[in-house]
């Protein structure tokens, strides 16, 4: 739907003539008054003509006067139709066809059903851009992906290469810290992979039991006896599944040099899937928009009676497009603002009284950095999905009402001739 038509700005921006005279009193009374004996007959069609369009409403058909400007325009090619038709009618019952009043009327509806029936422009440059950022975006995710993808498919094949020789592997009691200092180590070796395992399980472990001796050490000291008790219980909770993660430490350190093969390989090519499955859809949404976006360029062309009636239906998608856009506009311009606030000074007071402030970094203002950032992401995020969600509904809405689908199919596909029929003598 156009820009223009969505933030409610009138259709008559379309028209070369004014259309005010129409709302007149004097005009819309149309009596058979001296002034119009002349061409009454016509008169009397162009009136009809005035009140073609079905968003005119029953009050106005009662006072014969058009309260809203819209209402002058048909929303359908049916009458459209109908209203050109009057408007020839009125043209073949007048008496005098050059009288003032007359001429001025007929050219004005004229110029309404030759706007009705003309296409006009209604995509948006700012919705094109956003989907055109979204494949930008989707495009550059997808190489990174398919990055990942390579290393993941090295490491399988570095993992497969491993000795498949069923040995059991004793690595003796591993520690918790192992994993932090040797992570990079563990696709080495079945025995590596296998230690840095239960470095995990460890970790976990650990942490359980220390849990659980904090909680009960607060229980022991707790004089509420219904506080107590919850705490004791949460120990209970802690200890069972310390005793979990000691029977999965047990099971991995059971396992020979075969199986840890097998578990590490299970795992690899489940992340693997997941990446290449991440992948495939990215690149079907970056393909679904390089079609999308000239769909809805060619799509935005509706002739004048479908822009009036999507128009008068956008209400929700117009308040939506306010909305998104809105929001969008809110996060990235506060983000955007404070990104120019200084991020980094430093306040220095001295024990002579005279303070002084330095630019250099502060890790506390880690934390503001990350918010300024984050509503920067989140207004940009806004702004690509608003726009990528209009584009398909209004290249949806434009394909099915905008392009005559029936004459193409008969083109495409024509009717077979029927044979003539066999008619005994």
């Amino acid at each position: 739907m156009n820009h223009e038509v969505a933030q409610k700005k009138s259709v008559l921006s379309f028209l070369s003539v004014d259309l005010r005279c129409l709302f007149q009193p004097y005009n819309l009374f149309i009596t058979m008054d001296e002034e119009y004996v002349i061409n009454g007959a016509a008169w009397d069609k162009l009136d009809q003509a005035l009140f073609t369009s079905s968003l005119i409403t029953e009050e106005e058909h009662k006072r014969g006067r058009l309260e809203d400007e819209q209402h002058i325009y048909p929303i359908s090619r049916k009458e459209t139709e109908q209203m050109e038709q009057l408007l020839n009618e009125a043209e073949e019952l007048a008496d005098d066809p050059n009288e003032e009043n007359y001429v001025e009327r007929l050219s004005i509806l004229r110029n309404v059903v030759d706007w009705s029936k003309s296409r006009h422009k209604s995509w948006s440059v700012k919705v094109i851009i956003g989907a055109i950022i979204s494949a930008w975006i989707l495009n550059g995710a997808e190489k990174k992906g398919g990055e990942d993808i390579e290393r993941e498919k090295k490491t399988v094949e570095a993992v497969q290469a491993w000795d498949s020789t069923e040995v059991v592997l004793n690595v003796g009691n591993v520690s918790a810290e192992w994993q932090d200092k040797h992570s990079d180590e563990r696709l080495n070796s079945p025995k590596h992979y296998k230690m840095y395992e239960l470095s995990e399980i460890k970790m976990y472990l650990e942490g359980q039991k220390e849990e659980a001796v904090r909680i009960k050490a607060m229980a022991d000291t707790t004089k509420d006896a219904e506080l107590k008790q919850r705490r004791l219980e949460s120990v209970e909770e802690y200890k069972a599944k310390a005793a979990k993660y000691q029977a999965e430490y047990d099971s991995v350190s059971s396992l020979n040099s075969a199986q840890i093969r097998e578990m590490a390989l299970g795992r690899l090519n489940r992340s693997l899937n997941i990446k290449t499955g991440t992948a495939k859809t990215m690149h079907g949404f970056w393909i679904f928009l390089c079609i999308l976006i000239p769909l809805y360029i060619i799509s935005g062309y509706p002739r004048g009676y479908n822009l009036i009636r999507s128009y008068v239906r956008g209400g929700c998608l117009g308040a939506f497009r306010n909305v998104g856009f809105g929001l969008a506009k809110i996060f990235f311009g506060v983000g955007l603002a404070a990104s120019l606030l200084p991020n980094n000074v430093v306040k220095y007071i001295y024990d002579d009284g005279h303070t002084e402030t330095r630019n250099e970094g502060n890790l506390l203002n880690i934390p503001i950095m990350l918010c300024k950032l984050g509503m920067m992401c989140i207004g940009a995020i806004l702004f690509v999905i608003v726009s990528t969600f209009i584009m398909t509904f209004e290249t949806i809405s434009g394909l099915r009402r905008n392009i005559d689908w029936g004459a193409i199919f008969r083109i495409l596909i024509p009717k077979k001739p029927q044979p003539e029929a066999q008619h005994n003598a």
